[in-house]
């Protein structure tokens, strides 16, 4: 048991809680016959797991559409600074065990000062989406390990009542032990004594036996002397 809450707490620790050590990339992709300029950041989860945070993550960017391997999401962002309807494109790439997302605005149709103020703000969302999702997934390696913490102390309780009722059975067996030496010593006691009296016994009707055959002898003199009277 003492093993399996050092996983998980092993498992816990694994999660880099470092968020200074994750940073954004700036990249171009080209979608839609653009250079888009976006920025990317490496994750330390599979690509699975990325892509379901995403679409969590993203989800007030409504629908998206496929593009090139992309998701396209014709959506506000930013609204105090540009409240039209522009295009945001992502796209995740990895494996199980790594991954990483990349995020970038459409600039067609954005004035020029404008665009510059989307894409900051778009560099501090992708970055917050990757303290976002460390910090779920770490949160899902803590339930997991109160979940483990409950069931260990659960089956701690059970064992120590099991104890318990064990202790109190030895103590009744022991006290039973204890009685029925008692009562042997007792027997054996009497059965001694009882063997004394047997061969005490044994001397007196030895004895007893001897007298009645001497009784025996005189009375058959005194027959023959009777058989002699005449």
């Amino acid at each position: 048991m003492l093993r399996f809450i050092l996983i998980f707490s092993l498992l816990i620790f694994q999660i880099n809680f470092s968020f200074g050590q994750f940073q954004t990339v700036a990249t171009e992709h080209y979608v839609l016959g653009v250079d888009v300029e976006g920025f990317e950041i490496d994750l330390p989860f599979s690509k699975e797991k990325t892509e379901e945070s995403w679409k969590e993550y993203a989800k007030d960017f409504g629908k998206s559409e496929e593009t090139q391997s992309h998701k396209t999401y014709q959506t506000t962002f930013k609204t105090d600074i540009y409240a039209e309807e522009i295009l945001i494109f992502s796209q995740v790439r990895g494996n199980k065990q790594h991954s990483s997302i990349w995020v970038g605005i459409d600039p067609q149709g954005i004035p020029k000062d404008t665009y510059p103020k989307l894409q900051e703000e778009m560099e501090i969302f992708v970055y917050d989406f990757n303290i976002y999702m460390r910090r779920n997934q770490a949160q899902k390696k803590i339930d997991e390990s109160e979940q483990a913490a409950s069931y260990l102390s659960k089956e701690f309780e059970s064992l120590k009542k099991d104890e318990r009722r064990t202790l109190k059975n030895q103590e009744r067996t022991n006290s039973r032990i204890a009685s029925y030496e008692e009562k042997l010593m007792t027997l054996r006691k009497d059965s001694t004594q009882n063997a004394q009296k047997l061969e005490t016994l044994s001397i007196e009707i030895d004895s007893l036996y001897l007298e009645i055959e001497e009784i025996k002898k005189v009375m058959e003199s005194f027959r023959q002397k009777m058989d002699e009277i005449k």
